[in-house]
C-alpha cells in the first residue's frame, strides 16, 4: 500500500511539472516536426515581437531576433518553448510577417490534427509524414498565398541535417522528402482554394493513396 501511494505521489509531481499536452505529444506525434502551439500562446509571442518593434522602431530584424533569443534564454518556462523550437529563418519570418506567422501556426495545427484523424498518429518518414507536410502547405497556401507559404515551409527545413533521424534514415533524406512534399502540397492548395479543411484532407489523402501519387516517402 505504501509503495502504491509513493507511485501516485510521484505521478502527481510529474503532472505538476510537465503539462498533459507534453505526454499527449509523445503519444500522438511520433517524430513529428510540425507540432503547432495553442493559438493564444502564439499570439503572445507575436505580441511580444510587436512590443519590441513599437518600443524600438530603430531595431533591425536581426536586432529584434537577438533580443528575443537573449530574453528567452534566461526565461524559465512558458513562451521560451515556442520561440526556441523555431529555426533562425522561421524566427526572422515571424518578425517580418507576424500576422502570417499566426496563420502558419494555425495551418500546423490543422495538419497534425488531420494527420492523426486519417492515420491515427503523426509518423516520421512514412506516408503520414508526407500527408502532414502536404496538407500543411496546402492550408498555408489558402491562408497566406503560395509565395509566403513557400518561404515559411523552406525556413522550417533550415536546420542541422547531419546524422540520422530516429527511423535510421539520413536527416538529409528527410529534408529532401519534406521540401518535395511541401511543393506538392502547395500546388494542391493552389488548385483547391475553396476547399474546407476536411475536404482538403480528403483530397490529399486520396492523392497519397493514388497509384500515380506525386508524394514521396522513405518507408511504410
Amino acid at each position: 500500500m505504501k509503495s502504491k501511494l509513493q507511485w501516485i505521489s510521484f505521478f502527481l509531481i510529474l503532472v505538476m511539472f510537465f503539462p498533459v499536452s507534453v505526454f499527449a505529444n509523445e503519444n500522438n506525434y511520433v517524430g513529428c516536426d510540425l507540432i503547432g502551439v495553442e493559438e493564444s500562446k502564439f499570439e503572445n509571442l507575436i505580441e511580444e515581437i510587436q512590443n519590441i518593434e513599437t518600443t524600438h522602431p530603430e531595431y533591425t530584424e536581426e536586432m529584434i531576433k537577438n533580443v528575443l533569443d537573449e530574453r528567452h534564454q534566461r526565461s524559465g518556462k512558458g513562451i521560451i518553448d515556442i520561440w526556441n523550437v523555431l529555426t533562425d529563418s522561421e524566427k526572422k519570418l515571424c518578425i517580418r510577417y507576424p500576422f502570417d506567422a499566426l496563420k502558419v501556426n494555425k495551418a500546423k495545427n490543422i495538419a497534425t490534427s488531420q494527420t492523426e484523424a486519417k492515420f491515427g498518429t503523426n509518423g516520421l518518414g512514412n506516408r503520414s509524414d508526407a500527408f502532414r507536410h502536404g496538407i500543411w502547405n496546402a492550408e498555408m497556401t489558402v491562408l497566406i498565398g503560395k509565395e509566403r507559404a513557400e518561404l515559411f515551409a523552406t525556413a522550417h527545413e533550415d536546420k542541422d541535417v547531419t546524422g540520422t533521424e530516429s527511423d535510421g534514415y539520413p536527416k538529409t533524406a528527410h529534408r529532401d522528402m519534406d521540401l518535395y512534399n511541401n511543393k506538392v502540397g502547395r500546388e494542391i492548395g493552389e488548385k483547391n482554394k475553396e476547399a474546407s479543411e476536411s475536404e482538403m484532407a480528403d483530397i490529399i489523402y486520396q492523392e497519397i493513396y493514388s497509384a500515380t501519387t506525386s508524394f514521396i516517402w522513405l518507408h511504410e
